[in-house]
């Protein structure tokens, strides 16, 4: 497994429920991707996520980052 930080500009306080469903997945973005993604939005959620493979299987901690 390995651990992969998510960024999103949505904050999802119930992901550990329903992690596969969770609306983070609709704007999510690669640490490469994160400064790009920033430029629009004021505040970011970092999620750190546990993959097998492609599959996101926990979710081990949240963040919220403001500029």
């Amino acid at each position: 497994m390995e651990t992969v930080k998510v960024y999103s500009p949505v904050n999802d306080e119930n992901i550990k429920k329903n992690l596969d469903g969770s609306p983070i997945w609709k704007k999510a973005y690669t640490a490469e991707e994160f400064a790009e993604a920033k430029k629009g939005n004021s505040v970011m959620y970092e999620y750190l996520i546990k993959f097998d493979g492609l599959k996101p299987v926990q979710v081990t901690d949240t963040k919220k980052l403001v500029d």
